[in-house]
């Protein structure tokens, strides 16, 4: 799916314009989709920029697929922080999960470093390291790259949830079977009600789109503008968010981890919402005051949570969250599915074969934004 007019022709301009190896149509097809922005520069117009010689990584995708769009690098796989820390020396990039690549040891060795290429959207470990902060270094994520599938678990949890599909669920493994007893998770209609995307990114755009078709009116916050595609009635900014989320009946936190959204939803922005309406969380349990959720579900300040990411992570076994009233927990595995990683690897084989040319990059992360 794609979200505006605008996204699109800049994608065909942008894919018209590619070299030769881009030109595959699986490429140009994902670039349209995701709606990928380049980044401000071309790494060739950066100071201190020459052709790069080696890419230290753990695996993703098809090796042969990378040297065929980037001749003459070296790509040197590894397993795990050790390996990368005696590999990164004289690399040029490092690609992998933010809590490898952005390790303080990976970072103090690496002399030559000019690109981090994160697997994932969150980018939280990279943040506020020196090594990046002063610049020479450009920081990609992979957002957007999960938003359809993240979307369709953040649209199931909201359904079980309104249908009281986890009711229904624990009674036949206890052997209750045929009961309307709902322990006081009344099944609802969604068709008219009202949800709230706490962040219109990448993955909030996918969740909005989706509720739309179902009939539900979107309202959401973003911290960058107030822009907006057809299927969402209004966009706020960040700071609105106390007094939107008192009109929304399901709200779906698709937040990065950042100062600002640290803690973000506490016992007072609970205590906003209303009694019958439906917490759901895909972006970082970091957001989340979890004994205030705990405490909202249990008091029946909200109806329910439908939860893919919790702080703590793992959520301990004896943790109070686990028996709350009301409550659907999944296990960080929203951006999971039968697609596997196809699609990163296609993006990640494009970033490459730019990195080796010197142009832009996709999806710069800003470190001062924190994506």
């Amino acid at each position: 799916m794609r979200h505006t007019i605008k996204a699109a022709t800049l994608w065909l301009v942008a894919a018209a314009c590619m070299p030769a190896a881009a030109q595959d149509a699986r490429t140009v097809e994902l670039l349209r989709e995701t709606g990928l922005e380049e980044g401000p520069k071309a790494l060739r117009d950066l100071p201190g920029w020459s052709k790069p010689a080696k890419i230290v990584m753990t695996s993703l995708g098809d090796l042969n697929a990378l040297k065929a769009v980037a001749p003459g690098i070296n790509f040197v796989l590894v397993d795990g922080v050790e390996q990368m820390v005696r590999e990164v020396a004289d690399a040029d990039a490092i690609g992998s999960g933010d809590n490898l690549v952005c390790d303080d040891r990976v970072l103090a060795a690496a002399k030559k470093l000019k690109w981090i290429a994160v697997y994932s959207a969150g980018v939280e470990a990279c943040l506020g390291k020196p090594a990046i902060e002063k610049g020479g270094i450009v920081v990609t994520n992979m957002r957007a790259i999960a938003g359809p599938v993240m979307a369709e678990h953040s649209i199931a949890l909201a359904y079980a949830l309104a249908r009281s599909l986890h009711v229904s669920v624990g009674n036949q493994a206890s052997g209750k079977g045929w009961s309307r007893n709902f322990a006081g998770s009344q099944p609802q209609a969604l068709t008219g009600k009202t949800m709230l995307v706490a962040g219109l990114g990448g993955i909030g755009l996918e969740v909005a789109e989706r509720a739309h078709a179902l009939g539900m009116k979107v309202i959401a916050t973003r911290n960058s503008s107030r822009d907006k595609p057809s299927f969402v009635s209004y966009v706020g900014l960040a700071d609105e968010l106390p007094t939107l989320i008192s009109q929304a009946d399901v709200v779906v936190a698709a937040l990065p981890l950042v100062p600002a959204t640290t803690n973000l939803f506490d016992a007072k922005m609970f205590a906003r919402m209303k009694k019958t309406a439906y917490f759901i969380n895909v972006g970082r349990g970091g957001s989340v005051v979890t004994n205030d959720l705990v405490a909202a579900l249990n008091n029946g300040l909200i109806s329910g949570a439908g939860l893919d990411v919790t702080e703590p992570e793992p959520l301990p076994a004896d943790h109070p969250l686990w028996k709350a009233k009301n409550v659907i927990i999944t296990p960080h595995m929203s951006a999971q599915s039968d697609l596997g990683q196809g699609a990163r690897a296609t993006i990640f084989r494009e970033q490459v074969r730019r990195f080796a040319n010197g142009d832009k990059l996709l999806a710069v992360v800003d470190p001062k934004k924190g994506y």
